[in-house]
């Protein structure tokens, strides 16, 4: 059996023999074929070349797309609807407000001549923010004041209910969120109501300023700078204790009587 190429140059040969012209025969024998003319198209190229028949995908269904910023929070100055005869800010604004610890924000809602619903504590209770949120689990005191933020319903298709279900969504002195049974509170304002210890460090620039410019509050916080000698937490004297606590009664009472304190939006934990 003859070889491919034995039998491309017996072709070859035979062509010579026929005459046919020279130029035929630089395709015989592996010689370098000739190179393309300019009209000749590489396909290839056109191929690499073409624009892609694929759209885009759409920008607002890319995992990075901007998402639109949520409105500037303002404090509400009316009590919401749906929550009954209790006057709350409701639900928008208190499930913004818990989701991280506002230390500011008391002074505002417990301010002189705000609406918002009062209750306190009828014995310690062991207390968390069952909606979630940056509180952790407290001890809530016998007799301590807290403000209503919105009215919570039981959950509905559950079987099996602990409790209530229900309750009150409320917030302490310190700025943290906590969930209430209605069991656990009262209307009833106690002859001294209680407040947890505010801790003016977590307080803003500008909270701070507006607090010293008291003079009640500017004595007490230079006695307890005296007393405590800058610490802020730790192990101190009684004394510091002491001067603490009254710093913090001087920021309640303040409020109370009417100082106007500015309000500043955390919006991370």
């Amino acid at each position: 059996m003859q070889h491919p190429d034995t039998r491309s140059l017996l072709a070859c040969s035979l062509r010579v023999l026929a005459g046919v012209p020279a130029g035929v025969l630089a395709a015989c024998g592996g010689a370098t074929p000739p190179a393309e003319s300019a009209g000749d198209t590489d396909t290839s190229a056109n191929v690499a070349s073409a624009p892609s028949t694929t759209a885009a995908p759409n920008a607002s269904a890319r995992p990075d797309a901007e998402k639109k910023p949520e409105p500037a929070l303002t404090v509400p100055t009316a009590c919401s609807e749906g929550d009954g005869d209790m006057c709350t800010p409701g639900a928008s604004f208190t499930d913004r407000v818990c989701a991280a610890s506002q230390p500011d924000l008391p002074l505002v809602l417990f301010a002189k001549g705000t609406p918002w619903t009062r209750l306190y504590l009828k014995g310690d209770v062991d207390a968390w923010n069952a909606e979630g949120g940056a509180a952790a689990r407290s001890k809530l005191a016998f007799d301590e004041e807290v403000i209503v933020l919105k009215r919570r319903t039981p959950p509905k298709g559950t079987a099996i209910v602990v409790g209530s279900g229900g309750g009150y969504q409320v917030m302490r002195w310190d700025g943290n969120c906590y969930s209430l049974d209605e069991g656990e509170v009262t209307t009833h304002r106690p002859p001294k109501a209680k407040h947890p210890v505010i801790m003016w460090k977590y307080l803003t620039e500008g909270t701070r300023n507006t607090l010293l410019a008291d003079a009640s509050i500017k004595a007490a916080y230079d006695k307890r700078g005296k007393e405590c000698k800058g610490a802020m937490s730790g192990d101190v004297s009684l004394a510091c204790e002491q001067a603490d606590t009254a710093l913090g009664d001087g920021v309640v009472s303040a409020v109370k009587n009417g100082l106007a304190v500015p309000f500043v939006f955390k919006t991370t934990p």
